[in-house]
């Protein structure tokens, strides 16, 4: 498979910060680790680990995918093409371009490459943050024709062992992250709580989490299918961004210095770049 992982903000623990009756600005946080692999009968042979898994689409949405590479690849090119082309986009429309297009890439290319859709799964996490502050996101399955299903906290793409992982990892982060804000708090009630506003915990903080928790999974070495540098993205009101995202194991930092976690696009590839090279009815992640 891979992990892949998407998440809407706030949610959860998230939206005890806010003052009564504040609305704080939405937000989209996508992942996924960088490694391709190929199925084998004797279980995922890890193949490479610069393969690009998240795809910025758009100056305010982006994608991650977990399944067949060279399909879902070919999704996101086909996407980007069909909204290029709309004169007025709007966010339904859009989706059901989505939907549209990635049911027929699927099929077309399942019927070409001679494949079953049980041996050649596909799932997608699609997120977009209007001007305003409203964040949208959606998850795609080849299993239902890829209907456009709404997330409003967080989904893991991932087999469900290391999903699970993950969820019970991020969910314990984050409350442990709320709960010390909240204490904090409570030293100082004279403290209007207005002026708490801004969120303490940020898009950012959060995509930071996700990362430290991908980043875990990936040193453990449990899952063939996942390794590499972990690929993120943040979609606000501003629009995608890519942030680089760096740990140090001292936090004094007298120690080794700091190590990126998160990989610069150009660092990694693309499987439909490299065809001859891994072969494209093979591939999976």
């Amino acid at each position: 498979m891979t992990i892949a992982v998407g998440a809407k903000y706030p949610w959860g623990d998230l939206k005890k910060l806010p003052p009564p009756g504040v609305n704080i600005p939405e937000a989209i946080i996508l992942a996924s680790d960088s490694r391709f692999s190929r199925k084998m009968p004797s279980g995922h042979v890890p193949i490479s680990d610069v393969g690009t898994k998240l795809f910025p689409l758009g100056s305010d949405f982006a994608a991650v995918y977990a399944g067949i590479s060279a399909v879902g690849e070919l999704c996101f090119d086909e996407l980007r093409w069909r909204l290029a082309k709309e004169s007025n986009p709007n966010s339904f429309r859009s989706k059901k371009i989505a939907e549209k297009t990635f049911n027929s890439v699927y099929r077309q290319k399942m019927a070409s490459m001679k494949l079953r859709p049980e041996d050649a799964p596909l799932y997608i996490l699609l997120g977009v943050c209007s001007k305003n502050g409203q964040a949208e996101l959606y998850q795609f399955s080849y299993a239902n024709g890829f209907k456009a299903e709404p997330v409003t906290g967080v989904k893991a793409l991932a087999w469900p062992e290391t999903a699970m992982t993950f969820g019970q990892s991020l969910e314990k982060g984050l409350r442990t992250k709320v709960e010390d804000e909240l204490s904090l708090r409570s030293r100082y009630p004279q403290v209007p709580m207005a002026s708490w506003v801004p969120m303490p915990i940020e898009p950012e903080h959060v995509a930071m989490l996700v990362t430290a928790i991908l980043d875990r999974i990936i040193e453990a070495n449990s899952d063939a299918t996942i390794g590499g540098m972990i690929q993120c993205a943040v979609i606000t009101s501003k629009g995608v961004i890519l942030p680089e995202i760096s740990y140090s194991p001292d936090p004094t930092n007298e120690g080794p210095g700091w190590t990126r976690a998160t990989a610069r696009p150009c660092e990694l590839i693309r499987v439909t770049n490299v065809s001859g090279r891994f072969g494209l009815h093979s591939l999976e992640e």
